[in-house]
């Protein structure tokens, strides 16, 4: 039953992550960040068990994403013994509990709905603040931003109507990746931030023109992508930190195997730790099998 509950940030948390995998919904939405704006038509719905996405841009270059199975808001962690589970809800909080404080500090009004304000506030200099709005009868988020250290907004996505909303009658399916779904890259981060894990996504992509590899890792709240690969002057993105959209960068150049590799981290974090996993990542010999063991106790269960 749709009800509040009482002024608990956790719970309110919890309940929105529910939310988010039983609630069938059309909704037009925008994102507003760094001098961009674009709106966007969003819909979710659970179809035979499986969860599913669909994201039609409708200003700007035509582009079209979908999702089918599972989308990237469930989020995989980290056992003692190094493999991977999918984490149920009670897994998520429990593990962001350890890096963030969760606390209502508002009543507000979003797309004509009442809504509760959530912040979600680190424990530590290795990521944002985060500021939800969460709808009142559904726990689904309609306001969700980014904050940086200043605690000023660096990225908004906010729903500005939805025109349909019912809890979905399917029963989400959620299934283990198998033994490829997670297919090794050549090179492994030697330090993350603490509370990151790796996630599923696809291991080759495109980036500035350059073919790398690529690997995600999160918390189960900020992300981070790390891409590796040989370019030339022309695909290199120069040394340093950049800002790349609404979100920081930091590359770092090697020589690796005869070539020059560019090493990039990109995600919504704060530059230093982007900085630090870059300068720590490791790239294997080609004749060598890759080391499994990354130099990160924090980062372990």
């Amino acid at each position: 039953m749709d009800q509040e509950v009482g002024d608990n940030g956790e719970q309110w948390f919890r309940r929105s992550l529910m939310a988010e995998r039983c609630h069938a919904f059309q909704a037009v939405a925008l994102r507003l960040g760094m001098g961009s704006l674009r709106t966007f038509l969003f819909e979710h719905r659970i179809d035979d068990g499986q969860e599913q996405e669909r994201i039609q841009f409708l200003d700007g270059p035509a582009e079209t994403i979908e999702h089918d199975g599972h989308p990237p808001g469930l989020w995989w962690t980290g056992r003692s013994d190094g493999s991977f589970h999918l984490a149920s809800i009670d897994d998520t909080v429990e593990q962001l509990q350890k890096h963030y404080d969760f606390s209502l500090v508002a009543r507000d009004v979003v797309a004509g709905r009442k809504a509760v304000v959530l912040d979600i506030t680190p424990r530590d200099d290795q990521r944002f603040p985060h500021r939800l709005w969460l709808d009142v009868a559904s726990g689904l988020p309609l306001r969700q931003q980014l904050l940086n250290a200043q605690g000023y907004a660096v990225d908004t996505i906010q729903i500005v109507r939805i025109d349909s909303l019912v809890r979905s009658s399917d029963t989400l399916y959620l299934q283990e990746p198998d033994g490829d779904a997670m297919p090794e890259a050549s090179w492994q981060p030697q330090w993350l931030p603490e509370g990151f894990y790796r996630q599923p996504a696809t291991l080759e992509v495109t980036l500035n023109g350059a073919s790398l590899q690529r690997e995600i890792y999160s918390d189960g709240l900020s992300a981070m992508s790390l891409f590796a690969g040989p370019v030339n002057d022309n695909t290199a993105l120069r040394e340093g930190v950049h800002q790349l959209g609404n979100f920081r960068a930091a590359a770092r150049h090697v020589q690796h195997d005869g070539d020059t590799w560019q090493v990039i981290a990109v995600g919504a974090l704060p530059a230093e730790v982007l900085t630090r996993v870059v300068s720590r990542v490791h790239l294997q010999e080609s004749d060598s099998a890759p080391d499994d063991k990354q130099d990160n106790s924090a980062a372990s269960s």
